[in-house]
């Protein structure tokens, strides 16, 4: 055993002293009185106990080592076994549409409904009136007090009605609310341990279908056809992230009831502290969220509102209309390729992770125009900014 100094032994802990507290304290397995062993360095029994203790946490190292090699090991194992069961789940779409985002059916419809000049709150009412958790979701927007202003010094009287909710709200309104709270229930409740996950994916989708819409309008196409295809571009993130959590926490109490079971304690040692893996929920999005994302909006059967067919052709790489595509379909695959590549720049740019001169590269190969960036960088990609209709 090579000797080593107290000093090196605090710069040690030092160091682990930077990744937490904590982790400095049990890495250590240490509750010594430090002046006194320095002031006792010279004495030989002093010396002979620093060995001792040194010679312990080499064992503990050691020990500490070992585990993390085994839990490295189930830990490639685990995901292995779950990235397959995800994988051969994710070709079962009817099952993801119903199952694992429990899409219902009402919503494409009110989406529908609202893409036609005939549209009316009559008939939409009783389709929201269906949907409990959106009939709440309505009337709380309205009584939210930036929409529920007094007048006259008097308080304004109180929405309860999912009806008058939405006519408050207002057909225009609706293109971007519905497909809004849509998205917000099927994006996962939860994604712990990726804790910020469940946010990141909301403004994502949410910036895309803001600056889809203003690019929309200034390409004179659709804005809510434009909104809707921004929006749910990337749902299929939301179904697999939910899908690999799952089925992650599944196989891991399976594997652990297995391992005590047969008692095998070093694989039950390994497997009980394991947590899901960044890298390989990341590769199954990689690898199937695009692809998924079309099926999905296929699933929503949209008999007016035409989201399916540009959505496929921006995942395919189609956006030209050498197999017959009209211009309007054209022009709104680009916008999707734009709306997406700034929403994406602009969370980006938010935590620092691209420089302008990989922004101008990002933009250029998607299609951005300067003019269409000064436009963009007017709009807030985290609300919608919606004008209500006030009828007090």
């Amino acid at each position: 055993m090579s000797k080593q100094s107290y000093s090196d032994l605090l710069h040690i802990r030092f160091h682990d002293l930077l990744i937490s507290y904590d982790f400095a304290r049990n890495h250590n397995g240490l509750d010594l009185n430090f002046d006194e062993e320095i002031e006792l360095d010279g004495d030989p029994q002093a010396r002979e106990l620093l060995e001792v203790e040194q010679q312990a946490k080499l064992e503990r190292d050691n020990a500490e080592q070992t585990k993390i090699q085994n839990q490295a090991q189930q830990s490639v194992i685990l995901n292995q076994t779950v990235a397959q069961l995800v994988s051969e789940k994710l070709q079962d779409t009817t099952f993801i549409f119903n199952e694992v985002l429990q899409i219902q059916d009402a919503i494409p419809t009110i989406l529908d409904i609202l893409s036609v000049r005939a549209a009316s709150i009559g008939r939409i009412d009783p389709l929201v009136s269906n949907l409990p958790w959106l009939s709440l979701d309505l009337i709380k927007l309205v009584n939210l007090p930036v929409y529920r202003k007094q007048v006259h010094g008097e308080k304004p009287i109180r929405v309860d009605r999912s009806k008058t909710a939405l006519s408050y709200i207002g057909l225009d309104n609706l293109k971007m609310v519905i497909p809004s709270f849509a998205l917000r229930k099927w994006i996962p409740h939860s994604t712990e341990p990726f804790r910020l996950m469940k946010r990141k994916l909301w403004e994502s989708s949410l910036g895309a279908g803001i600056a889809c819409k203003r690019l929309a309008q200034m390409y004179d196409q659709d804005p809510g056809v434009a909104f809707a295809l921004g929006a749910f571009h990337d749902l299929g993130k939301s179904a697999i992230a939910r899908l690999y959590l799952h089925t992650f926490d599944t196989e891991w109490k399976r594997q652990l009831k297995a391992a005590r079971d047969q008692r095998q304690k070093s694989l039950h040692d390994a497997l009980v502290d394991l947590e899901p893996d960044p890298n390989t929920l990341r590769d199954l999005m990689l690898a199937h969220s695009a692809d998924l994302s079309v099926r999905l909006v296929e699933c929503f059967k949209l008999k007016r509102l035409n989201l399916a067919s540009p959505l496929r052709a921006y995942v395919h790489g189609d956006s030209d209309d050498s197999h017959g595509a009209n211009a309007s379909h054209v022009a709104m695959v680009q916008i999707l390729q734009k709306g997406i590549c700034y929403a994406r720049y602009k969370i980006l740019q938010r935590h620092g992770l691209i420089a302008k001169h990989e922004a101008k590269i990002f933009f250029k190969e998607n299609g951005l125009s300067s003019s269409d960036v000064v436009q963009l960088n007017k709009l807030s990609l985290v609300r919608l900014n919606l004008r209500l209709v006030q009828q007090d």
